[in-house]
């Protein structure tokens, strides 16, 4: 009878821990970046009727005829996933098939392979990920043969990407990201990798969601560094054209 009420108080403080555990995530993850309404602005005035845009509880897809690729995006940890939607929607524009996930909490770390069931078997596959989005990316893409490009923005590998092709974008204001960290994680690439900077930028202007806490202040435009990104990745995407 004893070992009964042992176990019957040990399984309520567990499920009190795990409550416990769950309300603190719920709170701290309930006020993400939201994005701005100039943004919409800017992606009104695109052409954009040949994309055809789709949503559910968990991804955001931008579909297109006979795609190029396929894009795989991760946000980053507490920005709302339609921060990103004018920089994936120019790329859409371009043939890209588009799909940004939208992980548990606003934080991907928490599924880092959930996202993987949005690659593609029939399309060459890119993935993308900004800040923490960036780490999770580097998670995926070291456990996925089908994934052969990793561009991370305001963010480094931490597992090895070496059998990839790699773009690393950083911004000149970016203070968010710890510069020793991404000296290191250069191990996890191979030689051939490209890095550019994007000078006036900073790290919350990889998204469009307004000022970050803890980034150095941008001299350039959220849309003067969103296009400035948009053709760095376009050209690394397509080199020869």
């Amino acid at each position: 009878m004893k070992k009964k009420t042992i176990w019957k108080k040990l399984l309520l403080g567990m499920l009190l821990l795990v409550s416990v555990m769950f309300l603190a995530l719920f709170v701290y993850s309930s006020n993400p970046y939201q994005p701005l309404d100039d943004m919409q602005l800017e992606i009104n005035s695109l052409d954009t009727s040949n994309i055809v845009v789709n949503e559910t509880s968990r991804q955001i897809s931008y579909q297109v005829t006979d795609p190029i690729a396929n894009i795989l995006f991760i946000p980053g940890g507490l920005v709302n996933p339609h921060s990103y939607d004018y920089l994936m929607m120019k790329l859409a524009l371009e043939g890209y098939q588009i799909t940004i996930f939208k992980p548990f909490f606003d934080l991907a770390i928490l599924t880092p392979n959930f996202a993987s069931k949005y690659l593609e078997e029939t399309l060459d596959n890119i993935i993308i990920g900004h800040s923490l989005g960036g780490v999770v990316a580097s998670m995926i893409a070291s456990k996925s043969d089908l994934i052969s490009k990793v561009i991370l923005m305001g963010s480094y590998p931490i597992q090895d990407i070496s059998d990839k092709e790699v773009l690393l974008i950083t911004a000149e204001f970016d203070i968010q990201m710890n510069q020793e960290e991404f000296d290191n994680s250069l191990q996890y690439v191979n030689d051939d990798y490209i890095q550019y900077e994007v000078i006036g930028g900073n790290h919350a202007q990889f998204g469009w969601y307004g000022p970050q806490k803890g980034d150095g202040e941008a001299i350039i435009t959220t849309l003067e560094q969103q296009n400035e990104v948009f053709l760095v990745i376009l050209d690394f995407l397509n080199p020869n054209q």
